[in-house]
């Protein structure tokens, strides 16, 4: 029985952490692959996010083009449907009959004054 006792077992050595120091853990040589792996994934993720927040932000700065031009487009049909009604008001024979008779002091021909000229052809013998 004595012998029993004397079988060495072999002693375990617990050291106890320091403070905000983690405890040494021996090398595992599969746990720097799973770090690169791991690394690897964050690093592809925050690059695709990056892609996705540049793609939105210039989603938005085309949608405010958009808009802006849509507004430009009402503007300019609006400037051109009043061009065109005062066209239409300036070129009118009722204006331009009265512009002749006040301010240039124009009146219309007399009888006398008018000529009526025939197209057809006369052949001289």
């Amino acid at each position: 029985m004595q012998q029993a006792r004397q079988i060495s077992y072999p002693k375990r050595v617990t050291s106890m952490p320091q403070p905000g120091r983690m405890p040494d853990v021996g090398p595992q040589p599969a746990s720097g692959l799973k770090k690169a792996k791991l690394s690897l994934i964050l690093i592809t993720c925050f690059l695709l996010s990056l892609v996705v927040v540049g793609q939105y932000s210039s989603l938005v700065i085309l949608n405010y083009r958009l808009s802006s031009v849509r507004n430009e487009v009402v503007v300019m049909k609006d400037i051109s449907r009043d061009l065109e009604l005062e066209a239409a008001r300036l070129s009118s024979t009722g204006r331009i009959d009265q512009i002749a008779r006040e301010d240039l002091g124009m009146a219309e021909p007399e009888m006398t004054q008018l000529r009526v000229i025939s197209a057809g052809r006369e052949t001289v013998n």
